[in-house]
């Protein structure tokens, strides 16, 4: 074979791999648009790297109206969730028209102080919980007497709290022998391992606290 023919045989080989690379990258490489998940799922991922003591939420995810194709994903960051005084963080990304950094970033709740509910020109009763955390916080911060007293007690960084929205919640007659019912509301459960008792408040959405019980451990 003359080195002519190499040569041909030799360019052609070239032209079919160079082919083959443009069909792999432009048909098969090439990503596709995004799904909810998908974006859902890459916010989540960054956030976990950045905030490893956090807990991490969605709240929601909808279609960006910034740009085609884009999501936008409504996440709150959690720390300190079980403690009397959880801080939330609520940001919202619009990926990937944005890439990672938050086009919405706002500070909820910290230190039992519920940013935006004091300086509201709204009436107190039409402010509504929506998260545990905000309830606990909410719990905390009236300074109900027997809350502070079991904390002071027994202490803040051992007291576990928890919160559970009820639409119906109906206290047991080894509660409270006449029986009562509640509609839409919050039941806050404070527990310290060292404490022989639990202390439980019952929230109505806008944060009063209705009533009060105790339990033994």
């Amino acid at each position: 074979m003359d080195l002519l023919a190499k040569v041909g045989i030799g360019a052609a080989i070239l032209i079919i791999i160079f082919a083959g690379v443009l069909v792999f990258r432009y048909a098969v490489a090439r990503p596709g648009p995004l799904s909810a998940s998908q974006a859902q799922q890459i916010v989540q991922r960054d956030l976990r790297l950045s905030y490893p003591n956090a807990t991490i939420n969605v709240i929601n995810v909808t279609p960006s109206t910034l740009s085609s194709g884009s999501w936008n994903v409504f996440v709150s960051l959690v720390y300190n969730a079980t403690r009397p005084c959880p801080t939330v963080y609520l940001e919202q990304y619009d990926y990937p028209a944005t890439g990672l950094v938050p086009s919405v970033a706002n500070l909820y709740t910290q230190h039992c102080i519920i940013y935006g509910l004091s300086n509201t020109y709204l009436p107190y009763y039409t402010y509504l919980i929506t998260s545990p955390e905000i309830a606990i916080a909410k719990s905390f911060n009236t300074s109900f007497p027997a809350l502070v007293v079991y904390v002071n007690t027994y202490g803040y960084n051992s007291t576990n709290v928890y919160a559970s929205h009820y639409q119906n919640l109906t206290l047991s007659r080894s509660v409270l022998p006449s029986g009562r019912s509640f509609i839409d509301v919050w039941l806050v459960n404070y527990t310290n391992v060292r404490a022989p008792y639990s202390e439980y408040v019952i929230l109505n959405s806008s944060g009063s606290i209705l009533f009060n019980y105790t339990l033994s451990r």
